[in-house]
């Protein structure tokens, strides 16, 4: 019997423990009886953020799942997901991190081997007070924005990006620190923020990249069959699922932008649209900026996670 240690950092009441990690682990023992697993999440010493990859690097656990912005600056190529507008989902992100990860991504996780990718169901904007009708209404504004490419175009329309991670957003939203937040909808249903937050925007700014990785220690040990099957439910697979998954966990924070008093649409179309020539300029300066660290295969990326290759 091989035991594989597998860890990650979400509670065990949500969906990244109960319909991702779980069933999949589930699958694999189910096809290869040899093969079991022990799952470690927040609340366990295996289950800090920040710890993960650390963690699966040293093989004190043989698989890890983690945000690629952990550790900070470490996958460049993989982060260009984060860059605004450049896909509209969370299938669509996930299946084009996969589609560049034998040619360009895999190459930043060496030595560990490479389970899946995905992408998480998007930053969409929210506003406290404040109806978007033209680009003009957000200039001045203080936004909530992830640090990066999409902070520099919030900043180019005039408004003012504030970096603020998820605990801190309700307090700022409360003394009206910030007019608006540009965040997930499962983030909205965490920070309960649907009281301060009365106007949803329903286009995707950003989605965010996720990896599942295993230690090559770990997999080396394995049989011809077990690394077989352990394959089998990896890989494209498992990457087919997560648009799904991300569906029905962003379904309880975007019902909160459906209920009596808020509005609930797409942004309009000139709003839209010199939002996204904003963010054409910073994502000319995250690819010189990376050419400069000779980080070459940018614009390749971007091709790829923009559908245009």
């Amino acid at each position: 019997m091989t035991r594989l240690v597998v860890s990650h950092y979400m509670p065990a009441d949500h969906g990244t423990h109960v319909d991702f990690i779980v069933p999949w682990t589930r699958r694999i023992e189910a096809a290869c009886p040899s093969l079991e697993f022990e799952i470690h999440c927040e609340g366990s010493p295996y289950g800090l953020l920040e710890n993960q990859f650390s963690q699966v690097s040293s093989g004190a656990v043989d698989i890890a799942h983690s945000p690629a912005s952990l550790p900070a600056g470490r996958f460049p190529l993989t982060n260009l997901m984060n860059l605004p507008f450049l896909v509209k989902d969370a299938q669509q992100g996930s299946d084009r991190l996969w589609a560049a990860h034998a040619d360009y991504l895999a190459q930043e996780f060496s030595p560990l081997h490479v389970l899946a990718f995905h992408a998480d169901s998007g930053g969409v904007l929210h506003m406290r007070d404040t109806q978007v009708r033209s680009i003009a209404d957000l200039a001045g504004k203080r936004i909530r924005t992830p640090a990066g490419a999409i902070a520099d175009a919030m900043a180019a329309i005039g408004a003012e990006p504030v970096h603020l991670l998820p605990p801190a957003i309700r307090g700022a939203a409360e003394t009206g620190d910030i007019d608006g937040a540009i965040m997930a909808w499962d983030v909205l249903a965490y920070t309960q923020t649907q009281n301060i937050f009365r106007y949803h925007y329903t286009d995707v700014f950003y989605v965010s990249p996720l990896y599942l990785v295993m230690n090559p220690e770990s997999r080396a040990r394995l049989t011809d069959e077990e690394r077989r099957v352990l394959d089998q439910y990896s890989g494209a697979d498992l990457v087919k699922r997560f648009g799904g998954y991300w569906k029905a966990w962003a379904a309880p924070g975007r019902a909160l932008a459906e209920a009596n008093g808020h509005s609930l649409g797409p942004l309009p179309a000139g709003t839209l649209s010199e939002l996204r020539n904003a963010a054409d300029a910073s994502i000319q300066k995250r690819i010189d900026q990376l050419a400069a660290d000779g980080v070459l295969d940018a614009p390749k990326v971007i091709d790829i996670f923009s559908g245009r290759q």
